[in-house]
């Protein structure tokens, strides 16, 4: 029996669980409205969109956001090796370039094999 999971939603959680899943051999189907269906907050139909702020919080050692940020990079978290690579100067914060960031999410997840994306 072949199991596989379904997420709704490919916000930032939804992303990462769909990666997660990916990465252990669990097939995946991603279910994400958008750009079928929009909101008012967002511009784009790309995944793990940030729409209030670019700012993923403090990246000072220690700190409770630092911590959450270090456990998921050691989990092999696909959204942090990607805001690593898009951020921006935000003094102690870890800030993106939320285009680019949502738009690398969005290649990643689409080209995984294990991830199947449906709009709708």
């Amino acid at each position: 029996m072949s199991k596989s999971v379904r997420i709704i939603g490919a916000g930032l959680a939804g992303s990462e669980a769909a990666w997660q899943c990916a990465r252990r051999g669990v097939p995946v189907e991603l279910c994400e409205m958008r750009p079928v269906r929009s909101t008012p907050a967002h511009q784009t139909g790309d995944f793990a969109e940030l729409v209030c702020s670019n700012s993923l919080k403090s990246d000072t050692e220690n700190t409770a956001p630092w911590l959450l940020k270090e456990e998921m990079r050691r989990a092999g978290s696909l959204l942090i090796e990607i805001a690593r690579e898009c951020a921006v100067p935000a003094g102690h914060a870890l800030a993106v370039d939320r285009t680019t960031f949502a738009g690398r999410v969005t290649e990643r997840i689409s080209r995984e094999p294990l991830i199947t994306v449906w709009r709708d």
